[in-house]
């Protein structure tokens, strides 16, 4: 007892050192874990060496230690090596143990949870790749860790230094692997939600748990009926890592681990206590293996099913809200069409009268004329109509044939000559002296440049010139529309192409309905050809390029054989970027998670404010996707405190709020994307452009 007062009074000038020189680099979270750490581990530390024997003594705070370190970080080593000193001095160990058993406790914690981190341990055990890396890491500290031992051991002058370095080993990987993952899985989301039915499971499979634990543990009774009573661990076992999940497994496993080492206690003579203490450590940590193992791929096939359930929920809500909408509109263009027909015929029969009583009056002939023109716009606006209503409907067949391009651009310029020749317009038309053909629809195709052309002339002033141009690239026709008219807005490109969609503010874009490019492509798409719109803005003019596939001849084979061969794959530039998830919703986080694995990029996880920015700061991901409901803190304020934090990649915000909220606290914190849930993959595709 002198002694260890003596050590304490002799250590108690250095503590106050190293306890002044870190008082200024921890927070105040920190400094709570670093209370409960010293606490804890000093309390587990005694009560442990109260109840084991020296020979068969393991250390469960080993564990805490590692747990905290991997919460608060490693910058927390110093609270670790403290309280392994004044567990050793309570405990009156000799002075080679104070010496040197904390430095081999600290390097442990350290290293794991370094270690940990290193390989983006999710804490919750949900992936298979998780339990994995977090076996191995253990297991390998844990032979470090046991070899130094050994060391000191060998230093105090023990003889038998191999088998008692075994039995240290299989201790310390037996306190690791069971009590580490119940600290991770329950400290990281501690709160979890239950039905009244799932209550019910969760308390009769643990009842049945620990009658089984108690019955051939601490009662001894090692047969039921001819079978051992081990085997029927089994059963609750697999029922909660199949249905209860990670964080249950964990409790389970820590559960039989204590009525396992309380019955061996009790059971077992002093001389024996080691060896059979050994044997139930090996039969547990066997036992933990398995379970995380089946745990972790139940979890791995159930956030599969949920990423395809949802999936396929929003597959199925899109499509019968896009064939409902489909049908609707089909349905009213098919009557307005139908209706707009029937009085057409009478006016164009009298008109074609009038012509007839009035041939010799020019006049009267002028005006006529212009009706008929009129009409027949009319007539040729309902035909695009039901069209549009065909394709959509996938009742439009092209009747296909040899087409020389040459005759249809020319067909088109004859039939739209009367546009320009109203505007007194010029087309300066380019073609290649060879014949160019593909395999079309004559009548189609010419419908497409028509359309091209008259959009051309409609949307350019009186005397301008409209370009047609034509030239052949491997093994492809380019055909080149180009005005100097009104121009498009580049945030007006790809809409142009949408059925009933117009150039906004364009006095001259309401003579018409807006489907006209919608045809235009699917008319190019149905001739596996693409149109691509190209503008510099309002008043600059405007260029459609429509690429179509040439039937390839011998001369076509010989002359772009060269240069399809050794394409260049590009790889990477940089390693897989990390994305740091902040999400409560453990589910939602592991699905959007999973779809960033399957993308190549490396993913982290936080399931609250606090342990968002404490990841942020260490680990510096390339972006953080944030909820902004998160429950100790909202989004918007751990944003500022990443920004705070000099954070410096793209931040996203995952948000169920209505835009108008968004638009309102977007002022405050400035994220560089909004998310709204559900979020599917062409959204983190979107949002993370650019990373790689």
């Amino acid at each position: 007892m002198r002694f260890c007062i003596g050590m304490v009074k002799g250590m108690v000038p250095g503590m106050k050192h190293l306890f002044w020189k870190i008082r200024s680099n921890y927070t105040r979270r920190e400094w709570q874990l670093a209370g409960v750490l010293l606490v804890s581990y000093t309390l587990v530390f005694f009560l442990a060496s109260l109840v084991l024997p020296l020979s068969a003594r393991f250390n469960p705070a080993s564990a805490i230690a590692l747990a905290t370190l991997y919460f608060g970080g490693r910058k927390l080593w110093p609270v670790v090596y403290v309280s392994a000193v004044i567990s050793q001095i309570v405990t009156g160990s000799p002075l080679i143990a104070i010496l040197l058993l904390p430095l081999i406790e600290t390097i442990q914690a350290t290293a794991g949870s370094w270690l940990l981190h290193k390989a983006h341990i999710d804490p919750l055990f949900r992936r298979y790749r998780d339990t994995f890396y977090f076996i191995i890491t253990i297991v390998g500290i844990s032979a470090i860790s046991s070899t130094l031992v050994m060391i000191v051991r060998l230093l105090r002058g023990d003889t038998d230094i191999l088998m008692s370095g075994w039995y240290a080993y299989v201790a310390t990987l037996f306190c690791l692997l069971i009590v580490t993952p119940f600290l991770l899985r329950w400290f990281t989301k501690p709160r979890f939600s239950r039905t009244f039915v799932e209550i019910l499971e969760l308390f009769s499979v643990f009842v049945f748990l620990i009658c089984i634990d108690y019955t051939l543990f601490i009662r001894g009774v090692g047969i039921f009926a001819s079978i051992p009573l081990v085997y029927f661990i089994l059963v609750p076992l697999f029922w909660i890592a199949l249905r209860l999940r990670p964080r249950f497994i964990t409790l389970a496993l820590l559960i039989t681990s204590f009525f396992a080492v309380t019955g061996v206690l009790l059971h077992s003579q002093p001389s024996a206590l080691a060896a059979n203490l050994y044997q139930i450590e090996i039969l547990i940590i066997v036992l933990a293996v398995m379970f995380f193992i089946v745990t972790s791929l139940e979890e791995d096939r159930r956030v599969n099913t949920n990423i395809m359930h949802s999936q396929m929920a929003a597959l199925r809500n899109a499509v019968a809200k896009e064939s409902s909408e489909s049908k609707a509109k089909n349905d009213f263009i098919a009557i307005l069409s139908h209706e707009l027909r029937n009085p057409l015929a009478p006016i164009l029969s009298s008109i074609d009268l009038l012509k007839l009583k009035n041939s010799h009056d020019a006049e009267d002939m002028e005006i006529l004329e212009m009706m008929e023109d009129r009409m027949g716009t009319v007539r040729r606006l309902l035909d695009d109509l039901l069209d549009i209503s065909r394709i959509s409907e996938g009742k439009v067949t092209l009747k296909k044939d040899v087409v020389e391009l040459t005759s249809v651009l020319k067909s088109a310029v004859v039939s739209t000559e009367h546009h320009r020749k109203e505007l007194h317009q010029r087309l300066a038309m380019k073609l290649p002296q060879k014949p160019l053909s593909i395999v079309g629809d004559a009548v189609r195709l010419e419908q497409i440049f028509s359309n091209l052309l008259t959009n051309a002339s409609k949307f350019s002033s009186s005397g301008d010139t409209i370009a047609l141009h034509m030239r052949e690239h491997d093994g492809v026709a380019e055909i080149e529309v180009v005005d100097r008219g009104i121009g498009i807005d580049p945030g007006e490109l790809e809409t142009i192409f949408l059925p009933f969609r117009q150039i906004q503010d364009a006095e001259r874009s309401k003579k018409g309905l807006g489907i006209g490019l919608a045809l235009v492509r699917n008319f190019v798409e149905m001739h596996s050809g693409t149109i691509q719109a190209h503008s510099e803005g309002r008043n600059r003019g405007s260029r459609f390029i429509v690429r179509l596939p040439l039937i390839v001849t011998a001369e076509n084979r010989s002359s772009h054989g060269d240069r399809a061969g050794n394409p260049l794959q590009k790889g990477r530039t940089k390693a897989n970027p990390l994305i740091l998830i902040v999400d409560d919703n453990d589910a939602a986080a592991g699905g959007i998670g999973r779809l960033l694995e399957f993308q190549g990029y490396r993913v982290a996880y936080a399931y609250d404010g606090n342990q968002g920015t404490t990841k942020a700061r260490s680990l510096s991901p390339d972006a953080v996707f944030l909820d902004i409901g998160l429950p100790d803190q909202d989004g918007w304020k751990v944003a500022k405190t990443l920004k705070a934090q000099g954070f410096t990649g793209r931040l996203i915000a995952l948000t169920g709020y209505g835009i108008e909220h968004k638009k309102m606290m977007d002022q405050e914190v400035r994220f560089d994307y909004y998310l709204v849930k559900p979020v599917g993959l062409a959204d983190l595709q979107r949002v993370l452009t650019g990373l790689v």
